[in-house]
């Protein structure tokens, strides 16, 4: 698969994973009161709208919402999703470059310029307008002229400039401090839609220096091709579908927000950098890709790749560890679920520290033994429950925390260790809730009824 178009050449025929809409919906919430509907009755496919008012393009979104279909784009098992990403992620592949490539098939310039006309979606009641959700944005360090790339949000402003949200811990806003400091604006290429992995390797936790695009190599196992940008001196994936030249103001700052984000709360308005869009290059006939903020589209993509950074932490001090996984209930970062063959009492409360101190948005981490699949939360609570000791659990108070944690507090909050393993020479005896299965016919037991 080379692009987003092959992927959903795939997932065609398989209506669990993917739905297409011909009906027609508003870009004012609408699309996405859809989609949390469908999951509210336990359907989740990644939908592409064929009909958006006032629209000339479609929208595809809820496209990473499944285990399965991020599985799907690393061509692997769901059960081996970690696993192959861990893996892949360290096998740095340089991109190729190409002259030339679909992404570019179309070129916006001057007065032409204008993103408003793009299907951008309003998502939520409280946002203050529509934001761009799936722009990957590709900057250089002034410095070394290494690439970096990332997915911020940005809110549509006019047809030409955007707000932007650059985390503080990011390495976006480090790099972006160079050009402060230089008075220089920062040129940025965002593309929007292309192969999910891309995505996945975008949000790579990967050291400050490496390029984000040979970390896409690794997940894809071969070299990505890229292309020149128009007027901007960077590279783009040449099978994008939309990408937009421009820079970020080094000097100027509006207001940006309040939006709805990842923990399903609306963060506050605040004085953010300004993008100004001076190209748009596209294919013939693009999709426009989004992601639902909040969701479980969000969530996942976002999750994975952290798992992988913690991962690595709670393996080199705890090397009992078989698996880890943050679940949506949790948002995919406050709450991590570790499995363990646990050889001494103490255990779990070193890998819970180890957890918080490779990542500071996790709040809750919950250890349990080997055998308790951690991807199903009701075998992790029953494993709190029958497990867990008050006094065992392993509690920091006055850590660093995120910013934008509803319990955070002066920039501290409290996390919490829990251990739910049996203790060592104690495992209890269970009942096997499913034996027997391979010896009933139902047919037998409730004659003349279909089943």
């Amino acid at each position: 698969m080379k692009d987003l178009r092959d992927y959903l050449k795939v997932l065609a025929g398989d209506e669990k994973e993917y739905a297409i809409s011909e009906g027609q919906v508003s870009l004012d919430k609408e699309i996405t009161q859809i989609v949390n509907y469908l999951q509210h009755r336990g359907e989740n496919p990644a939908v592409m709208f064929n009909n958006v008012a006032g629209a000339s393009m479609p929208v595809l979104t809820n496209l990473f919402s499944s285990r399965k279909r991020l599985a799907l784009a690393l061509e692997c098992e769901e059960a081996d999703l970690e696993r192959t990403y861990r893996a892949r992620e360290k096998n740095f592949i340089p991109p190729v470059m190409v002259e030339s490539g679909p992404v570019q098939e179309i070129d916006i310039d001057g007065e032409d310029i204008d993103i408003t006309t793009f299907p951008v979606l309003t998502h939520n009641s409280g946002d203050v307008g529509p934001y761009i959700t799936a722009g990957m944005m590709t900057i250089k360090d002034p410095d070394t002229g290494t690439r970096n790339t990332g997915i911020y949000r940005l809110m549509v402003k006019d047809g030409r400039h955007t707000g932007i949200h650059m985390a503080e811990t990011g390495h976006a806003h480090f790099i972006f401090k160079k050009y402060i400091e230089r008075k220089r604006n920062m040129p940025v290429a965002i593309t929007i839609g292309a192969h999910p992995a891309l995505y996945l390797g975008s949000l790579s936790l990967a050291p400050l220096g490496v390029d984000e695009f040979e970390a896409m190599g690794g997940l894809l196992s071969r070299p990505m091709e890229m292309v020149k940008c128009r007027t901007v001196d960077l590279e783009i994936p040449s099978n994008a579908e939309i990408c937009l030249e421009g820079y970020i103001s080094w000097d100027l700052r509006e207001t940006e927000g309040p939006v709805g984000e990842w923990q399903s709360v609306y963060c506050k308005e605040h004085l953010y950098p300004v993008v100004t869009i001076e190209h748009i290059s596209m294919r013939k006939n693009p999709i426009y890709l989004d992601i639902c903020p909040g969701g479980t589209d969000h969530l996942l993509m976002g999750g994975l790749p952290r798992l992988s950074k913690i991962y690595a932490s709670v393996k080199q001090d705890c090397p009992g560890v078989k698996d880890i996984y943050m679940p949506p209930g949790g948002f995919c970062r406050n709450l991590c679920y570790i499995s363990m063959k646990k050889t001494m009492e103490g255990e779990p409360a070193t890998a819970a520290a180890a957890v918080f101190a490779a990542d500071f948005f996790v709040r809750h981490v919950v250890v349990v033994d080997e055998d308790v699949d951690i991807h199903s939360d009701t075998e992790v609570l029953q494993a709190i429950n029958l497990y867990m000791v008050t006094g065992r659990c392993f509690v920091m108070p006055y850590a660093k925390g995120d910013p934008t944690d509803p319990t955070n507090r002066n920039g501290v909050v409290t996390k919490i260790g829990i251990d739910a393993t049996t203790p060592i020479g104690g495992k209890v005896q269970r009942v096997n809730s499913s034996e027997g299965f391979d010896h009933i016919d139902l047919r037998r037991v409730f004659p003349g009824k279909v089943l």
